[in-house]
């Protein structure tokens, strides 16, 4: 177990100590993980895209505002004198966050808006071909009633409109749907039933199970002879406290204004980050394909993946005016939707303490995180082709070979999630 955990640690402390950020997961900004285009196919060229993204970067939810109170807890300690000037310096930082996100919790930043807009640059840059054509010129797209997802949205079409000018947005005004405010079937999928949630909850333990055991122990010694002048007369719960929630406040600070607020890498070394992500990564793994594990939660985006299939077919009928469907919504639909399709990295064969080392959350389910589908035509009577990029990156679906590199026939592709998931 030891040498097992010396493997999965190194994986993490890697990453965290070029860039410490990453340790905030899903909440640690974007970065596009290659932007390489293949070449395609002798005669092919692409001609309609299809993508689903997640919102990007955004301030604290208002359900973890609640994290700020460890700024009364270190106000206390400031005034006996026992906090250090690094202690110091987390208490105003803290403070100035709270300053930056009253009134805007859970809204999209600036650099959240700013990520669509590159991504939809690289975009039209890379396939500058499906945005210029003469009869391919309606851009269809969809969100989900969230504003922060909707002002994604307006970041990623303003840029489109403002790089081909000849493009028609086509806008479709999502729907409240019952009880359940994210029901849009053509965003997100099909939402699960109680007794499907209670199942998924119960397998779910045993993922927690092996995220306490991988960070038994980790006392955070390094952090609190940082912050407090004499740690030994802090309680150890106490210590934790602070630690749990200024991390939880810092790694979305790196977000809200990446100019003002530090990198979590100030407080925490690199090992405390490990300690402090891996219980969020295991947590995603309830979202994929694993040995063993009934995962109720891809069956049930089902759903979203027959609203792409069913608009790559009309899209790819010689007369159809579409140039895009672009979707956007939340990381709980992502990765369902990524691991429905089968996508590279997200089937699993490995044990459940080992997926940290096969999994990290920072490279799927980032602020704007994406898959897109570009499809590619060479004449009347040639197989049409897609190609799937995840974040921006050529990637391969896990069980099916390819016609060619990272192209594959699209009706295989179809006839193979008929049989997997649909």
């Amino acid at each position: 177990m030891i040498s097992l955990l010396t493997i999965i640690l190194q994986v993490a402390l890697e990453a965290f100590i070029k860039n410490p950020n990453l340790a905030g997961g899903s909440l640690c900004g974007y970065f596009p993980q290659d932007t390489t285009v293949s070449e395609a196919p002798k005669g092919y060229q692409p001609f309609y895209i299809s993508h689903v993204a997640r919102h990007g970067s955004r301030f604290l939810s208002k359900s973890s505002s609640d994290c700020f109170r460890v700024a009364d807890t270190l106000a206390v300690y400031a005034g006996k004198g026992m906090l250090t000037d690094e202690g110091l310096a987390l208490w105003e930082d803290l403070k100035m966050l709270y300053g930056m996100s009253d009134g805007r919790f859970g809204s999209l930043t600036a650099l959240g808006a700013q990520e669509h807009r590159d991504i939809c640059a690289r975009m039209v840059r890379h396939y500058p071909e499906v945005f210029s054509g003469p009869a391919r010129r309606q851009v269809i797209t969809w969100s989900t009633i969230s504003q922060r997802v909707q002002d994604s949205r307006a970041a990623f079409t303003d840029e489109l409109t403002s790089r081909a000018p000849s493009v028609k947005i086509d806008e479709k005004v999502p729907q409240k749907s019952g009880t359940n405010s994210y029901a849009l079937q053509e965003v997100t999928g099909i939402h699960l039933t109680k007794a499907e949630r209670a199942a998924a909850a119960k397998e779910e333990k045993s993922f927690h199970k092996w995220a306490d055991l991988l960070r038994k122990g980790y006392d955070y010694n390094v952090f609190e002879t940082r912050i407090f002048k004499d740690p030994a007369a802090i309680p150890a719960k106490t210590v934790k406290y602070i630690v749990r929630e200024s991390f939880k406040a810092l790694k979305t600070g790196c977000v809200t204004d990446p100019a003002t607020m530090p990198s979590i890498g100030k407080y925490f070394t690199p090992r405390e980050l490990y300690a402090l992500w891996v219980g969020g990564t295991l947590s995603w793994a309830r979202y994929l394909n694993f040995p063993g594990y009934v995962n109720p939660f891809t069956t049930a985006r089902g759903a979203i993946l027959e609203c792409i299939i069913r608009d790559a077919d009309e899209a790819v009928t010689l007369n159809s005016p579409v140039a895009a469907t672009l979707r956007f919504s939340h990381d709980t639909y992502m990765l369902p939707l990524m691991a429905s399709m089968k996508l590279e990295g997200t089937v699993l064969s490995c044990t459940e303490q080992e997926i940290p080392e096969y999994f990290q959350d920072y490279n799927f389910v980032c602020p704007a995180c994406n898959v897109q589908l570009i499809f590619y035509r060479a004449g009347k009577n040639a197989p049409i082709l897609v190609k799937f990029l995840r974040n921006e990156k050529e990637t391969l679906i896990h069980g099916l070979e390819p016609a060619t590199g990272y192209y594959y026939d699209w009706q295989a592709v179809k006839r193979f999630w008929q049989k997997k998931i649909l």
